[in-house]
């Protein structure tokens, strides 16, 4: 025996990459979240950030709809994205976070767009001020549900606006108390305003004790015409930020299932945007859009993070000029019934989230009490 030969060197334990935690079961799911504050101007003036174009232009927002939110959703799960929108007034209070479209979650980047354009026939006021306190609280509330079900789910927050928030100070501490959530927030500054007050955004972790980095700012018009700037910019902190939460709880990424990642390819949307607005723009800066009654807003967002939700839009009664217009009444479908098992790791009390059989919706359930893992029981939806 040679008592003089070294001893075997172990390797360390190699970090899991982006890539490694993509292909290992991690879901990604995009939420998106739209400024409609009165200072992106009158839509029905040319120019103004949220006009829409006769000949089929996009105006500001729907092209970083497009590019942006095509590239984050390739990553998306299930392309199926919940779309809010805030700094609007309905009922002549400011909603700083409302469901934008008539489903909680649209079908893809085109369904982002569709529920965006009808934002503009329901009779809201573009108000202010620009809050987005809100918006990063459900996203963030929405991620940890997502996460009980799911420890590999993680959650990007696509949130345009069209200048810097009214309250530094109040954003500052909504994204400290939201770090420890499996959350990253990518903020898209859309038009020519000066951004610069934005830069707080910059390394605000290190300056504010924070434990990791969930923001990253994009300025649109410095990379709207070159794709591949673009996609840079948007993906040059998601990886770490993704690989930082997960590794630094321990949570590693799963064999891989042979899923592939698919080379991030963003869509080009050229669709003729042909829509009636009927608006009434005030001396104050507010500009009220009526002629519908398809959006609803949430007013319960006092009662606390935990029970953070943006309720659906309600059904409203058609009102027709003749009777012959009336649309039959239709019979209410019977709920439908269906079984989840608890997964493992899961305790009673705790939100999951499941995929109704029937339509592939993705629901928030809780697990009733008694119910342990590897147990059954029933939702009806």
């Amino acid at each position: 025996m040679n008592l003089n030969a070294s001893a075997p060197i172990i390797p360390p334990q190699q970090t899991p990459t982006f890539v490694d935690y993509i292909s290992g079961n991690c879901e990604l799911s995009m939420c998106v979240a739209i400024d409609f504050t009165g200072s992106n101007g009158d839509p029905r003036k040319p120019g103004t950030l949220h006009h829409f174009s006769h000949d089929g232009r996009m105006n500001c927002y729907e092209k970083a709809i497009s590019a942006v939110g095509g590239i984050l959703s390739k990553y998306d799960s299930n392309q199926r994205f919940p779309v809010w929108g805030f700094g609007a007034k309905y009922g002549g209070v400011v909603r700083h976070c409302f469901q934008v479209g008539r489903e909680q979650e649209v079908l893809g980047v085109r369904g982002i767009l569709d529920a965006y354009k009808g934002v503009f026939r329901t009779p809201l006021v573009m108000s202010g001020p620009t809050v987005f306190t809100e918006v990063i609280q459900v996203a963030a509330s929405q991620a940890k549900s997502r996460q009980a079900a799911n420890p590999l789910s993680y959650t990007i927050l696509l949130l345009l606006t069209d200048g810097a928030v009214t309250d530094v100070e109040a954003t500052k501490q909504a994204l400290a108390s939201v770090a420890d959530a499996p959350l990253s927030i990518v903020i898209v500054g859309i038009g020519n305003a000066d951004f610069s007050a934005m830069h707080f955004l910059d390394n605000f972790e290190q300056r504010s004790g924070m434990n990791r980095d969930i923001v990253q700012f994009v300025e649109f018009r410095a990379h709207e015409f070159d794709k591949t700037s673009l996609t840079r910019a948007t993906l040059e902190e998601i990886p770490d930020q993704l690989v930082q939460f997960f590794y630094t709880r321990g949570i590693m990424p799963r064999p891989s299932q042979g899923i592939s990642t698919s080379k991030i390819v963003v869509d080009d949307y050229n669709e003729e945007a042909d829509i009636d607005l009927s608006m009434q723009y005030g001396d104050d800066g507010e500009i009220a859009l009526n002629d519908s009654n398809s959006a609803y807003v949430d007013n319960s967002y006092e009662a606390g993070l935990g029970r953070l939700h943006v309720m659906p839009p309600p059904t409203a009664p058609h009102q027709s000029p003749t009777p012959a217009m009336v649309a039959p009444v239709q019979p209410q479908p019977q709920p439908f019934t269906f079984q989840v098992q608890v997964p493992v790791g899961v305790v009673p009390g705790m939100q999951i989230q499941v995929q109704h059989p029937q339509t592939g919706q993705m629901l928030i359930v809780t697990v009733p009490q008694g119910v342990n893992p590897g147990g059954i029981f029933n939702v009806a939806s």
